[in-house]
């Protein structure tokens, strides 16, 4: 097993000056263990922000960083996105594969400094490279360690994880690595396990410090990629205190052949009892399966005490284990992120959760859509037909607008109201929604196609329908205005159809977009919101004020967490408000949309 004393005159210079932080303890820590949601509580909520660091005193806008510091954050735990306002599509689809590279680079392992770190560019749906400047790090880090998935707002979720993946320069005053696995730790907990890989296995392996060891290890295996971990361990473990990097090497020397020192090390860690024999077992059926090993575990899930894991997941997939339903059903919602994008498993399975995934964020519209489709390819045609993957085909294709109408229906009722998944299908629609011609004798349909449209961004498409709805009567006038009016300036704010709306929606809702068309400056409608004054409100203020974009729209993820139900109408007015004030009003647009339909 390559040693520290062996490596790289390079590579030993930087195990010398790493920081050797905490690592996380992949096969023994359940997802399910991590810190849930705060219950609603009355009055105004608690608020998101560290006692500590609520007052973070950030260097000026556009001060240049010097050296980076070495201190750890210590908190592991095709894109064309939102172009100038308004495009056919503001959807943000998933992150596009990456360029081929010369094999010659290959064979050097990843290059890309942590410095500028990201999948994202301004010309490929990113932002720009000074997203963050003008930031403290250790403040960011310790929002995003505050925020999980699911978020209340899709495009709240989509927006930050597109700043998350976005190419920019690394606020100090912390290690450049540091803050990629604080990006990389943020982007797992959302559901984006393979994004999360994808950017941090692009990272110089001698850039490496102990968080981006652990960030690096929850992503490989949440995207079902265990082999990144091979090169990675030996270094690893010169760094880290953790049996997970033991675990791997074991795995890595007997796919590598050496059934000896692999046998040595699996024999160890069940001695130790320091990994679950069930996480043990994975490895080996991984390193069989690959057929470097003739050990042949063979691992029964009632084994697998303490709930589905990254590792149980991303190995079990690898191996081509079937992850048994009821797991899947306890599973937190960035687990069924993961899940969905891995095609170990089975494709009616993923299909089944991908509308809830999809209604995150955490997927798109087109990995959705692909999702369904297959699934009706993999059945017979009799049974291909009645199933939503048929019934989205039909929804696409058929002759008469009637049925494609009746079929988007179908599609709606598939989940019960105002669900995370009832959500999905709208947005699994929006494709279909937007061959449906306008047109009066549609009034009834047009807040359900709008609705559809505009959850996957479809803004001028869905803009439409607003003449078609001039003789149309005062409810579905209403209904759709309220969806409208948050996204564009044909559409007049007017009081009396916002009472009509008000009246057949919660009043919590009613009182979202209110607050939410004023924060977008279109003017008041409705009673008067409160406004409220604590950390999270005077953090936002700051933010705005030294115009530190990425600041702001971290601080907006942290107002937006948990349910609909759980975000204060003054923290959408105040969310609208500091994105249009820093340049990015489409995105608010789409989130105050989002809470006339689901708030």
């Amino acid at each position: 097993m390559p040693s520290r004393a062996n490596a790289p005159a390079r590579l030993r210079r930087f195990l010398r000056s790493a920081t050797a932080a905490g690592a996380i303890l992949l096969p023994v820590v359940p997802l399910g263990a991590q810190a849930a949601p705060e219950p609603p509580s009355s009055g105004a909520p608690k608020s998101l922000l560290p006692d500590d660091i609520a007052e973070p005193e950030a260097p000026a806008v556009g001060a240049v960083e010097g050296a980076a510091s070495t201190a750890p954050l210590g908190a592991p735990a095709p894109l064309p996105g939102f172009a100038a306002f308004p495009q056919p599509e503001a959807e943000l689809p998933e992150v596009p594969e990456p360029e081929p590279t010369d094999p010659l680079a290959e064979l050097a392992g990843p290059t890309v400094a942590p410095e500028r770190a990201g999948l994202l560019t301004q010309a490929n749906g990113g932002y720009r490279v000074d997203l963050f400047a003008g930031s403290d790090a250790r403040f960011l880090a310790t929002l995003l360690a505050r925020i999980d998935a699911p978020l209340a707002s899709r495009w709240g979720q989509v927006l930050l994880q597109r700043a998350l993946l976005s190419a920019a320069d690394s606020p100090g005053p912390v290690n450049p690595a540091d803050w990629v696995a604080a990006r990389a730790n943020a982007l797992l907990r959302l559901g984006a396990g393979a994004d999360a890989h994808r950017l941090v296995s692009r990272i110089a392996i001698d850039r490496y410090t102990a968080p981006l060891y652990g960030a690096a290890a929850q992503a490989s295996v949440a995207a079902g990629d265990p082999m990144a971990l091979c090169p990675l361990s030996p270094l690893a473990r010169a760094v880290t205190e953790s049996p997970t990097w033991v675990l791997a090497d074991a795995m890595c020397l007997s796919i590598l052949g050496d059934d000896v020192g692999a046998s040595l090390l699996f024999d160890r860690l069940r001695r130790s009892r320091e990994i679950a024999a069930f996480d043990i077992g994975l490895a080996e059926r991984v390193a069989s399966a690959t057929g470097g090993s003739r050990r042949g575990a063979n691992p029964e899930w009632d084994e697998a005490t303490g709930g589905l894991t990254a590792w149980r997941l991303g190995l079990a997939s690898a191996a081509g284990l079937e992850i048994p339903a009821k797991l899947m059903a306890d599973a937190p919602p960035a687990a069924m992120g993961w899940y969905v994008r891995l095609p170990g498993q089975s494709l009616e399975s993923r299909a089944d959760l991908a509308p809830v995934v999809a209604a995150t964020g955490a997927i798109s519209t087109d990995e959705l859509n692909r999702l369904l489709a297959a699934e009706a390819d993999a059945l017979d045609t009799d049974a291909s037909g009645n199933s939503p993957g048929g019934r989205l085909r039909t929804a696409n294709v058929a002759a008469d607008a009637d049925a494609r109408v009746a079929a988007m229906r179908a599609l709606w009722s598939e989940a019960p109201a105002a669900s995370r998944a009832a959500y999905g299908w709208q947005i699994a629609t929006a494709r279909a929604a937007s061959r449906i011609a306008p047109a009066p004798a549609r009034a009834e349909a047009a807040a359900d196609i709008i609705a559809s449209l505009l959850a996957a961004g479809m803004v001028p498409v869905a803009e439409r329908w607003w003449p078609a709805m001039a003789d149309a009567g005062e409810a579905p006038r209403a209904a759709v205005w309220a969806l409208l009016a948050p996204v564009s300036s044909r559409v007049p704010v007017a009081s009396g159809l916002y009472g009509t709306w008000a009246k057949s929606v919660p009043a919590h809702r009613a009182q979202l977009l209110a607050a939410g068309l004023e924060g977008l400056g279109r003017g008041g409608v409705g009673v008067e919101i409160a406004a409220l004054d604590n950390d999270w409100t005077r953090a936002l203020d700051r933010a705005v004020a030294a115009r530190r974009t990425g600041e702001v729209m971290l601080i907006a993820a942290t107002g937006l967490k948990g349910s609909w139900a759980e975000v204060p109408p003054d923290y959408i007015r105040r969310i609208a408000r500091a994105l249009v004030a820093v340049g990015h009003a489409p995105e608010a647009r789409l989130i105050v949309a989002e809470a006339a339909t689901r708030g």
